[in-house]
């Protein structure tokens, strides 16, 4: 039994999330103005994008892992749940898509990946 998840179709929910936790770790490592001013604007102090960078990169190496998928799967949902409700706090509505829509490929993730 591999360790890694499979490049098959009932991986693909896991793979989007993982390439997505990994994409969004890349920008937010980026830590441009815009980045640093919305992790202000959302409470935080503004190198906080690197702390998040980090652990969505954590989550996307973990989900791709089949032994510790359900770890990435939980710091990935509370990472998405704590950024809805940053957003929702700040009244900046607009932006809850993103990490709505990370959520759902984790949730996604996680049916296809218990049944």
């Amino acid at each position: 039994m591999s360790y890694l998840i499979s490049f098959s179709p009932g991986d693909a929910a896991t793979l989007a999330a993982a390439a997505a936790f990994l994409v969004g770790s890349i920008v937010n490592a980026t830590a441009l103005k815009t980045i640093r001013d919305e992790f202000v604007r959302y409470g935080f102090p503004w190198w906080w994008c690197w702390v998040t960078a980090l652990l969505e990169f954590t989550t996307a190496i973990l989900l791709v892992l089949r032994p510790t998928f359900a770890i990435g799967a939980a710091l990935g949902s509370c990472i998405m749940i704590a950024a809805i409700f940053a957003v929702v706090r700040a009244r900046d509505f607009r932006h809850t898509r993103a990490p709505a829509v990370f959520l759902l490929l984790l949730m996604i993730a996680i049916t296809v990946q218990v049944s």
